[in-house]
């Protein structure tokens, strides 16, 4: 699969000059406008957020010291009653005493309803009450007194007695109203155990302090300082004490669990998601109860003055980019026309067409293109009439060339006479020479082709050392192990024939009292190298004169070295550097030598 860089790089390159021009053009113009845009954008939305909520924090602080007043407030009221002796002497009545004497009862209820009252007001504590024991005859009243002994049975006294704070807050929920003609009121709670001074285990009473859940609702509701936003008092269990708009609290609908991934202390703002929509939110503990205050802020009311801005820019960038736009198309129309009539004159010359010629109006570049165009078309019309002059001799020499192409024809012909002459004279070693000559010259020759395949060359061995073997009494053996599969490949003719004559001359031969040798010629692969090694058991040679044959210009042996190193820079020119030819021997032990070159096949 092709990389998608690739394409389109292929298809600008494709492109005519106009169209790269005005895509340069696009990418200058609207690439700067669109950095310039988006800065501009990071910037203003990064200070209007700092803004936004800078306001949000000082709000989000105000309600939250006016909720910790409110708090503190109820927890004050709370320790004077506790504090209170008479409250203490009147719940810790002796049942068996006090049971019927209705009228000492009825003095104290007088007493604490005073208490009580004097701690009642519209914007602190709506109302203050007491749980007393049962026994006594007004704790059925309901009002300012509730009855213990039926609240012990309740959810809400058993989470008291198990709480080890000092105060507990009971959520919302409705109470009568303190006149009674009108519908109930929904409160928030603070609950007190009363302890007996003298015996601290044992509970006498429990004090319920209530304030109007309005009151809490209207300081959140100042907090709030979005549209969009919202600000609620979530408990220990999750349930939702107040908020700013029930509405969009709904709407929302925040996870209880938000609370446990943002920092409670109130000094920063993190990131989060609810539902699908992202929000900055903020909390903080409120002291003495088990609240947490949340404020949450959706991110696209932070950056919508900043989205207005962005818009106003983007509309800006896109009205000066194509004025820009359509200016460069008219300056590139200009320069393209002049450069659209000299390919048209260049295409007239590739047709034959000489007698052209372009005006170089402006002295710019392009000018300065038509002036070489010109003169060029000149040059041509010059080298055209050397050419016809020159084909004149060409033709002379081409027939020269025809004519020496009769000699190796001749030559096998001659050859072949010599054969058959031998044979009719009873002559069958002269036969057999001329006919391994003409196989010899001929596998040489080879058309005048420069690439043969293996199975041609080991041939032009095997003629080679038949004649020579007629020349030195059978002493030279041929020993052939090449793989016959790389037959079909190919290789450069004449490349096996001086080594197997170098073996056979300067190795074998020079052996003192030489019965003969043999020569092993070996064909393997090596992944993708075809390796020829032509071996001699002859007298060998030092290691360092063998390395020379290669290194060395000025080798001892002339005609041996050149026609080496000739083979070796045959096979680098054709190859390439990394193949050859390298030589490996040893006085006594014979030279062997490997032919490197890459797998081709015919």
């Amino acid at each position: 699969m092709r990389h998608p860089l690739r394409t389109i790089t292929g298809l600008f390159t494709n492109m005519h000059i106009r169209g790269k021009l005005l895509i340069s053009y696009f990418i200058l113009i609207f690439l700067p406008l669109a950095l310039m845009t988006s800065f501009s954008y990071k910037n203003v939305s990064r200070d209007y957020e700092k803004q936004i909520l800078h306001s949000a924090d000082q709000s989000f602080d105000q309600a939250y010291t006016f909720l910790s007043y409110k708090v503190n407030t109820l927890i004050k009221a709370s320790d004077v009653i506790y504090f209170n002796a008479d409250v203490q002497t009147m719940l810790t009545r002796d049942k068996q005493t006090f049971a019927e004497d209705y009228v000492q009862q009825n003095i104290d209820r007088l007493k604490l309803e005073y208490v009580l009252n004097s701690f009642q007001n519209a914007e602190d504590v709506y109302r203050a009450s007491l749980y007393v024991p049962g026994w006594l005859m007004y704790a059925g009243q309901n009002f300012n007194f509730f009855d213990m002994d039926a609240f012990s049975r309740t959810d809400s006294y058993r989470a008291l007695l198990a709480s080890k704070d000092k105060v507990n807050w009971l959520p919302e929920h409705a109470i009568t109203n303190n006149n009674s003609n009108l519908d109930p009121v929904p409160v928030v709670s603070l609950l007190r155990k009363i302890r007996n001074s003298e015996q601290t285990t044992e509970i006498i009473g429990i004090i319920e302090l209530n304030i109007l859940k309005e009151i809490i609702d209207e300081i959140l509701q100042k907090a709030n300082i979005t549209n969009d936003g919202v600000v609620y008092i979530q408990n220990a269990n999750g349930d939702i004490v107040s908020c700013s708009n029930e509405d969009q609290f709904k709407r929302i609908n925040p996870d209880p669990a938000l609370i446990r991934d943002a920092p409670d202390d109130g000094r920063s703002w993190t990131d989060a998601t609810i539902g699908s929509r992202g929000y900055v939110v903020k909390t903080r503990a409120i002291e003495n109860t088990d609240w947490t205050m949340v404020t949450a802020i959706p991110l696209t009311e932070i950056f919508r003055q900043s989205i207005r801005i962005r818009d106003l820019m983007l509309v800006l960038m896109l009205a000066c980019g194509l004025v820009s736009y359509g200016l460069a198309y008219l300056i590139t129309g200009a320069t393209v026309k002049r450069i659209l009539l000299l390919k048209k004159k260049m295409r007239l010359v590739q047709e034959g067409v000489l007698n052209v010629e372009v005006d170089a109006a402006i002295p710019d570049e392009i000018g300065e293109l038509v002036d070489s165009f010109n003169h060029m078309v000149k040059r041509i019309r010059l080298l055209v009439e050397e050419q016809y002059q020159n084909g004149k001799e060409i033709k002379n020499l081409e027939l020269k060339a025809l004519q020496a192409q009769i000699n190796p024809h001749f030559l096998y012909n001659t050859l072949e006479l010599i054969n058959w002459k031998a044979i009719d004279n009873g002559v069958p070693d002269i036969a057999v020479i001329s006919q391994s000559l003409a196989r010899f010259y001929k596998l040489s020759l080879n058309k005048g082709k420069d690439i043969v395949s293996i199975e041609d060359e080991i041939n032009h061995i095997r003629a080679y050392v038949q004649i020579q073997n007629l020349r030195f009494d059978n002493k030279i053996k041929l020993d052939l192990q090449v793989d016959p599969e790389l037959y079909g490949c190919e290789i450069l003719k004449l490349i096996l024939q001086p080594l197997v004559e170098n073996s056979i001359i300067h190795g074998i031969l020079e052996a003192r009292d030489s019965e003969g040798g043999t020569i092993a010629i070996a064909g393997r692969l090596e992944l993708d190298e075809i390796v020829l090694t032509v071996k001699d058991d002859g007298v060998g040679m030092p290691s360092e004169q063998a390395a020379g044959l290669l290194a060395n210009a000025n080798a001892t042996d002339e005609v041996q070295g050149y026609g080496i190193r000739n083979i070796d820079h045959r096979i680098k020119l054709c190859y390439g550097p990394e193949y050859g030819l390298a030589y490996r021997s040893s006085p006594g032990n014979g030279t062997l030598v490997e032919i490197r070159i890459p797998i081709r096949f015919r």
